[in-house]
Formats: structure tokens, C-alpha cells, sequence
């Protein structure tokens, strides 16, 4: 056991908009005097000077029932309860095998209280709580080290570990891990990918969700600026952020301007038809917010971000998506990799791929690259599986962490390059 922390913060943030400027301060002194420094600070920052007595505003509170809730709190369970959790996962890791050389098992709970308030007179209050467990496992062999992960999460308490145990998580980061060990090169070339759904999802975050954040869209550095009402994805494509799903990762009532949780349709049958934007982008797109202003903490402005953002099922069953491929590659887990949304290029490594042949996965690939455009991808969908799955994470942008899920069903694309050091 390296470290057991916990942390308590507690502090208010102020932020005035003026025109296309803003102005933001925090302190996290809760006295009077420094709340109003902060205010006459963020009322500097916005280019604004000292006016007059502010009219009274007629604070009424919004009650919502909240989106995240937790049945069995983590804050009410004893540390040594968690500790066991992870023994347990530890132990089950490394009892797939002998080559399983560390694990390393951490687990996160978060209690969130916020209370927002505007110059508009609203009042609203929102408790979010999450939890989520890591499990990262290397495994070892003739000098060849790999790693696998699992790091399930969900917008509630200890009920976490109801839906799938340490043992499970163990097994399954350990289980990836040796089975990289055994991982040959990949075919290189455009093939035809099926994408399961923890890298469908992470495309769609990545390759096209953040280019449709209202600042990128608003300062017109996304290439989805010029493509608003236009077929940008396949006609089998159709792309959801919603914040409002009930316990998922990335949910919340309000946002952090206070705007209540509401579904946004960002592409609907592949046209873009939707945005996800704060208060300013918004006035800057000629629209309405999408209730996507989200900040870290109160020490950082809200700004546009997702939240749970999918790709909607299809009919087609998984098994008949692979079984329609001859000579093609399968990635059921994306890690991450380098996106430009000005220009929708991107690269992305797999963390668990194998190779489709004769309609079959067969045996598993180690070192694949996808390179792509954004855009160009999701017209390239060919079917859409009908096993939507989300994924947890935490995002980042601006130098802010925010928890998301990704989503998505099995997808076949067939406009992706396949990169790796082997052949085809």
C-alpha cells in the first residue's frame, strides 16, 4: 500500500462577461471582503470599470433531483474496506500467471457540492459523486514487458463494485497484459477496422467531439466551423452528448453556469447539427447554451466540454460486423494519440487489436497505429453494431480534468490507415 489521501477543498469562483471579454477570480477565503475582491478583480479582467451600486437581484433556488447519487456513499465507508478492495484485485491479477510481474490498483471517490449563481436571479444547487477503480498489469516474458488496463467508474458510490467485482477487474487488465505478450505486428495499409466500443467511442471523443466544442467552433480553429447542416458522417451515424443519463461518469444536474442537464444531437443520420457551448460561444453562434459549461473546480472558468458523448446503436449484432470482413484488423481498445481539430488529422494507438481473417478475430496485434481524418472516418462507416457500451475517463483541456464517458457500439470503417511495422 504506497498512499491513502484525502482531500477537502472548498472556495468560490466569480466570473463577469462583458461583450466578448471575460473576467475571472477566485479566492478561497469565504469572507466577505474577499468574495467582493475576487468580484472587482473578474469586473477588471472583463475590461470593465467600477460602476455604480448593482441593482438587487431576486435569488429564487431551483431544486433538481440529481443525475449522480450514491446508495451506499464512499465518504461513509471505512478506508481499510477500499485497501481490501484492491488486495483483492492485486491478488486476482496476479494469479493468471507467473509473467504477471506487477499491478499496480488504485481507487478514486469524489463528492462534489456546488451552488451557482447569476446576475439572471438563478439560484441552483447540484451534489455530484463519482467512484471509479484502475488496474494497470505488466506482464513479462523472454524480455518482452506489456502492459494491460481496466478502469471501470460510474456516477454513484461503493455501488461500484455491484456491477462487476476486483476480482473481475484483475483479471481482465492481467488477462490483456498477456496476451500483448503473444502480440504480432499488424498489416499495414487502408483496411477495413471494427472498432468495439471503448475505441469507437474514444474516436468519436477525440476525432470529433472536441472539434464541435462551441470555442474551437466560435474562434473557427475546428474544421467542423465551415460544415454546420452538412453530411460530415455517414448516414448510419448519429452522435450524442447527453449529461443528463442517470449515474454515468459524466453526468450532472446543471452545469457550472447553471443551465439544467439536456441532450444535445451533434450529428444527426451524419449531418452536424448541433454544438456544445457555454453562455459565450453560444452568443457568439447565434444560439442558445447546450448546458456544456464545465470547469474542474472553482478555481477555473467553465468552458465548453462534453460530457457523455456516444454514437447511438444500430441493428446489426457484432459478431455479423466481423463476419462480413475477410482481411482486416479488430481494436477493441483505443489509448489515446494526437488529434489537430483544425484540420480532423489524427493518430491513435491501440491498446488491445487483433487480426480479422476469413471473417474470424483470430490472433492478437501489438504496436497498431490508426491514422485518419475526423470527418472523413465517420463517413467512412459501413454498419453500426447494436451493443452500445460507454467507457469512463477523465479529459482534459485547457489544463482542466473533467470526468466524461464515451460511447459507442461496434463500428466497421473502412476509410482508416493501418500503422504498425508490418504487412499486409
Amino acid at each position: 500500500l504506497s498512499e491513502i489521501r484525502t482531500d477537502r477543498d472548498l472556495g468560490v469562483g466569480i466570473r463577469v462577461l462583458r461583450g466578448d471579454r471575460a473576467g475571472f477570480a477566485y479566492t478561497n477565503v469565504l469572507t466577505l471582503e474577499a468574495m467582493l475582491d475576487a468580484a472587482r478583480a473578474a469586473v477588471t479582467g472583463s475590461g470593465g470599470g467600477t460602476q455604480g451600486p448593482s441593482p438587487r437581484i431576486d435569488l429564487r433556488e431551483r431544486r433538481l433531483a440529481p443525475v449522480q447519487r450514491a446508495t451506499d456513499p464512499p465518504d461513509h465507508v471505512d478506508p481499510a474496506v477500499k485497501v481490501d478492495l484492491l488486495r483483492r484485485m492485486d491478488m486476482s491479477a496476479h494469479g493468471r500467471g507467473k509473467a504477471v510481474t506487477s499491478v499496480t490498483a488504485i481507487h478514486v471517490d469524489v463528492t462534489q457540492d456546488i451552488l451557482v449563481a447569476t446576475s439572471t436571479g438563478d439560484v441552483v444547487r447540484d451534489r455530484r459523486v463519482r467512484t471509479r477503480v484502475t488496474c494497470r498489469a505488466t506482464a513479462a516474458r523472454d524480455g518482452r514487458r506489456e502492459t494491460g488496463f481496466d478502469g471501470p467508474g460510474v456516477g454513484a458510490g461503493m455501488e461500484l463494485y455491484e456491477t462487476t467485482t476486483p476480482e473481475r477487474i484483475g483479471a481482465d487488465a492481467a488477462d490483456r497484459a498477456l496476451r500483448a505478450l503473444d502480440a504480432s505486428p499488424p498489416p499495414t495499409g487502408v483496411l477495413p477496422v471494427v472498432l468495439g466500443s471503448a475505441g469507437g467511442g474514444l474516436l468519436l471523443h477525440e476525432a470529433c467531439g472536441h472539434g464541435l466544442e462551441g470555442d474551437g467552433l466560435s474562434r473557427k480553429s475546428s474544421v467542423y466551423a465551415a460544415t454546420v447542416g452538412s453530411l460530415v458522417g455517414s448516414p448510419l451515424v448519429t452522435a450524442i452528448d447527453n449529461p443528463a443519463l442517470s449515474l454515468e461518469y459524466g453526468s450532472y444536474t446543471v452545469d457550472d453556469e447553471g443551465a439544467p442537464a439536456r441532450e444535445t444531437v451533434l450529428l444527426d443520420s451524419g449531418i452536424q447539427v448541433g454544438a456544445l457551448t457555454d453562455v459565450a460561444s453560444a452568443r457568439i453562434l447565434g444560439g442558445q447554451p447546450s448546458a456544456n459549461a464545465r470547469r474542474e473546480s472553482y478555481a477555473h472558468p467553465p468552458i465548453p466540454r462534453m460530457s457523455n458523448t456516444y454514437i447511438a446503436a444500430g441493428s446489426e449484432g457484432p459478431s455479423a460486423i466481423v463476419a462480413d470482413v475477410s482481411h482486416g484488423v479488430y481494436v477493441a481498445r483505443l489509448k489515446g494519440g494526437d488529434v489537430n481539430i483544425t484540420t480532423g488529422e489524427f493518430a491513435f494507438a491501440a491498446s488491445e487489436a487483433y487480426a480479422i481473417e476469413q471473417g474470424q478475430v483470430t490472433r492478437p496485434l501489438g504496436g497498431l497505429m490508426l491514422l485518419g481524418n475526423g470527418p472523413a472516418a465517420l463517413a467512412s462507416v459501413e454498419a453500426v453494431g447494436d451493443d452500445l457500451a460507454f467507457t469512463q475517463a477523465l479529459c482534459g483541456k485547457d489544463e482542466q480534468w473533467v470526468p466524461v464517458s464515451y460511447g459507442s457500439p461496434t463500428l466497421l470503417l473502412t476509410g482508416l490507415t493501418v500503422s504498425g511495422g508490418g504487412r499486409v
